[in-house]
């Protein structure tokens, strides 16, 4: 088995003690590196996989940075950027957190090929679960190739697609398998207009957390704030009575839980 020490991974920023990534008290670890390239992500910076101001670490060194916290801590949650893109690397890390008491959440978009990180699932606690939205919107929102540069453009809608409709789909499908799996603690979906129908989303995920009651559905209403092209981003921005709306379908929807972040 190789060492922790000869493990290595990017690594952007450690925050210590963090409660809003997941239940209790935690310690969030934000890796390098992500496959999409959100027009609303507030850390672009971490979406290349290796950049100057990334330090590459070794899973010792985030072991003991970790441990560093106990026991002030519940456990930690790796983050991005998109973690599972690290999976293999993730998995003795996880291993070893568990072996302390520490329970290892994941924070993903849920793009990912399921059989291919299986190892991780199976050694991960909980999925924060970011749900980003569905349908052709969800090419410009997130997967565009002219996306490099944020910014937003008059057409949100593609008039063809160059991404298949599997893998648009591919998020919902992981979100249904891993349920089952008692893997998702709560489902994100970061609610901003034009780019997809969220009530026909809503309803998706209430269809599939009917026998789920414990996971939560968080809506955030985006902001502009901190993205790279935040005066056409603006015009996406749902007003809180819209949110809170949409809070109340998911309600009527049947689902348990429902959080906004205004």
């Amino acid at each position: 088995m190789t060492a922790l020490s000869e493990i290595f991974v990017p690594l952007h920023r450690i925050i210590p003690f963090s409660n809003v990534e997941g239940q209790g008290n935690r310690s969030s670890i934000f890796l390098q590196g992500c496959k999409l390239n959100c027009l609303y992500c507030h850390n672009p910076e971490t979406i290349p996989r290796y950049t100057e101001n990334a330090k590459l670490v070794s899973l010792q060194y985030l072991y003991e940075q970790v441990m560093e916290a106990v026991p002030f801590i519940r456990g930690v949650t790796i983050s991005g950027g998109e973690p599972t893109i690290h999976h293999k690397k993730l998995v003795p890390l996880f291993e070893a957190l568990r072996s302390q008491g520490l329970t290892c959440y994941l924070d993903s978009s849920g793009f990912f090929e399921f059989d291919r990180i299986r190892s991780l699932i199976d050694v991960t606690d909980k999925f924060l679960f970011d749900l980003k939205g569905e349908g052709a919107g969800l090419q410009t929102l997130c997967f565009d190739r002219q996306n490099q540069a944020g910014i937003v453009p008059q057409q949100v809608i593609p008039e063809r697609l160059h991404i298949k409709n599997d893998k648009l789909e591919r998020n919902l499908q992981n979100l249904t398998a891993l349920l089952p799996l008692n893997k998702v603690e709560e489902v994100r979906l970061v609610f901003l207009k034009h780019f997809f129908d969220a009530e026909h989303l809503v309803g998706k995920v209430a269809l599939l957390l009917r026998n789920y009651p414990d996971v939560a559905l968080k809506i955030i209403r985006v902001h502009s704030k901190g993205a790279r092209d935040e005066t056409r981003l603006s015009t996406h921005i749902p007003s809180a009575e819209e949110t809170n709306a949409l809070a109340a379908y998911a309600r009527q929807c049947g689902i348990n839980k429902v959080l906004t972040i205004l």
